[in-house]
């Protein structure tokens, strides 16, 4: 979502004029910070113990998660006649089917770090990034909390910027400062939300209606077009491939104010995985005009959290 920079924070000099899209462990680099004082046996020690829950985790998933339904191909005739929704109802499938996707997506906390292009020739920005999402019964209902740590164009302490939305309205701060998003960042933060990949896969639940459109062949790859119109009028262009019915690409439009131009974003989605027999895009790079903004690369994910403390979502 890109937004950063717009809220009137005193930015980073090499971010750009808008910066965002947040969303999973933190950078490799971080077991280099950890004391150095802890000797091999609390190492090893720590090693086995996070394996053992990584099992654990798996297994138990592995149980209780619902087997998927697999579309009967008799009724689906051949593929350039597939409609919208016979094509929307293969793609929830590749990700893990409706029962496992109603299952396992009850929460989410998704962590990582997140690269922030500049706006010149200088490096991209590097921080951490957390997410929590809390399932609703529609998408637009959905609770979000993402948390943003970036560093000081001073070299003091982490500039540390939240942003959430409670299902109704959002609220954002920085440095656990209570801050007011512009008309501009609103409307990116909230188009960054409804615009998501997530929002076919629940395309029913939200009421929403897909259609099929002419597809691209992008980077070699040829994909299926399908459009999500939102119930208030808006639409997200996606883009499948037609080998695996993976969402590789969507496009959006967001217009800030009426006077102002229309922004066009393009998502990518890299680097699927199963996790708890649900599919995710652990690298995801957000285009704005053409221009890719920022990349997140997610290092720890996870559902169906035991524990999730709903008041997160309502302000710090």
């Amino acid at each position: 979502m890109c937004f950063f920079a717009l809220i009137g924070l005193a930015p980073h000099p090499a971010l750009s004029s808008s910066v965002g899209h947040p969303t999973a462990r933190w950078s490799t680099q971080e077991s280099a910070t950890k004391p150095a004082e802890k000797d091999k046996g609390e190492k090893d020690k720590e090693k086995s113990n996070d394996k053992k829950r990584a099992n654990e985790s798996a297994d138990a998933a592995k149980d209780k998660s619902p087997k998927a339904e697999k579309p009967k191909a008799a009724k689906l005739g051949k593929p350039e006649t597939w409609d919208g929704e016979t094509i929307a109802e293969i793609v929830i499938y590749a990700y893990g089917s409706r029962p496992v996707i109603d299952y396992v997506l009850t929460n989410a906390r998704l962590e990582g770090v997140i690269k922030i292009s500049a706006s010149d020739d200088r490096p991209p920005v590097e921080g951490k990034i957390l997410e929590h999402i809390l399932r609703r019964e529609t998408s637009d209902r959905n609770c979000v909390r993402i948390e943003v740590e970036l560093p000081d164009p001073q070299g003091d302490d982490p500039q540390q910027l939240v942003f959430g939305f409670n299902g109704y309205t959002n609220w954002a701060a920085q440095n656990r400062q209570s801050i007011t998003l512009t008309p501009e960042a609103q409307a990116t933060f909230l188009a960054s939300l409804k615009h998501d990949y997530l929002a076919l896969l629940r395309y029913k639940e939200d009421g929403t209606t897909v259609t099929r459109v002419p597809g691209e062949r992008i980077m070699g790859i040829d994909t299926i077009g399908l459009e999500l119109t939102h119930r208030d009028g808006s639409k997200t262009k996606y883009f499948i491939s037609s080998q695996t019915y993976r969402i590789l690409h969507l496009e959006y439009e967001v217009q800030p104010t009426p006077d102002d131009k229309p922004l066009r974003f393009r998502e990518s989605f890299y680097d699927f995985r199963a996790i708890q027999n649900l599919l995710v895009p652990m690298r995801k790079e957000l285009y704005e005009n053409g221009k890719l903004k920022q990349r997140i690369e997610l290092r720890d994910v996870r559902f169906r959290l035991a524990k999730l403390d709903e008041d997160i979502f309502l302000r710090l």
